[in-house]
């Protein structure tokens, strides 16, 4: 008989050790869709993210040094974007695949603080003519593409 989520290798019941820990977040509910990434380096992509502009309501180590079991990332405009590392737990998710939609009041202060971090634009900022929208996108240090735009929907 196979292995499964309820048995051990030895076919008799699954035997886990938990670490007990207290988790504190914010207490901010955010609705809606949440992206998740995950990373080889989700340190660097964290500091990233914090240092472009979100903020971070939870963060749960990993069990290898510097990783990252699971955080969780707001954006002060609202939405949440869940972060981990490479290999935390089973995700078809694969680093640098994703394409985020970020909206805000102010991509040209965004876009001033990606170029202080050096990363990579996509897409200039530009004025839509075709709906209603100021946007740029960047690449962050893993290669998934982030487009901030005045853009709502």
């Amino acid at each position: 008989m196979p292995a499964d989520a309820r048995t051990g290798d030895d076919g008799g019941p699954l035997r886990r050790t938990l670490t007990v820990m207290s988790v504190q977040v914010s207490g901010v509910v955010q609705q809606s869709v949440w992206a998740g990434l995950v990373s080889d380096d989700a340190q660097a992509l964290h500091g990233w993210l914090l240092r472009l502009g979100f903020t971070e309501d939870l963060l749960i180590p990993g069990e290898r040094v510097d990783a990252i079991h699971h955080c969780q990332l707001d954006w002060p405009e609202g939405g949440r974007i869940v972060l981990s590392s490479t290999g935390e737990r089973p995700t078809p998710c694969r680093p640098g695949t994703a394409s985020l939609h970020v909206v805000t009041a102010d991509p040209d202060a965004v876009l001033g603080r990606a170029r202080a971090l050096e990363a990579r634009v996509v897409h200039e900022i530009v004025d839509q003519t075709d709906y209603p929208s100021r946007d740029f996108t960047v690449a962050d240090p893993d290669g998934n593409h982030w487009t901030f735009a005045t853009f709502a929907g």
